[in-house]
């Protein structure tokens, strides 16, 4: 069976999150990336991205039983500091995904053409809030938390498709 839309789109996230490496012109080079992880990541899995769906609500309906959803998702990326600001490790981390939001599989570096709208397969993709954290103790960490807006169309009879 098809996945439900939503872990359709939340699959397409993860696709570009993946990409994030120093390789491929990043901040960063994750380590580790989990669907709504309920743990805290450990030392050793950092950088890590956890990342999930906090509700889809119906925007519109338009003609010939096609809805418009949007979508809001979470992102949190985490990474150990000591020696770096940690407001400045902060924005490295929400531009490595808001950047990597921007590309493709096949084009995944920094300096490659933007593909926005998660390659098309979207009606639109905004970044509503970024969020600094900070940890503190033996291991301090800082992380970024990046809220996102994702627009869709689907049609009502069918909620397994995309429409472009």
């Amino acid at each position: 069976m098809v996945n439900p839309i939503q872990t359709q789109v939340l699959d397409l996230i993860e696709e570009r999150l993946a990409l994030i490496s120093v390789a491929n012109g990043y901040y960063s080079t994750l380590e580790r990336i989990e669907r709504a992880r309920l743990q805290p990541f450990k030392n050793r899995d950092m950088p890590a991205i956890t990342y999930y769906s906090i509700g889809d609500t119906l925007d519109k309906n338009i003609t010939n039983g096609v809805s418009v959803r949007v979508m809001n998702v979470v992102v949190e990326y985490y990474d150990l500091t000591r020696d770096e600001i940690f407001i400045d490790l902060a924005n490295k981390l929400s531009s490595d995904i808001m950047i990597a939001l921007e590309r493709t599989v096949a084009n995944p570096t920094v300096a490659d053409a933007v593909s926005s709208r998660l390659g098309g397969k979207v009606g639109g993709l905004e970044v509503l809030t970024i969020t600094p954290a900070a940890g503190s103790g033996q291991a301090p960490y800082c992380g970024s938390v990046v809220v996102l807006e994702i627009t869709y169309r689907v049609a009502r009879q069918d909620p397994f498709t995309l429409i472009d």
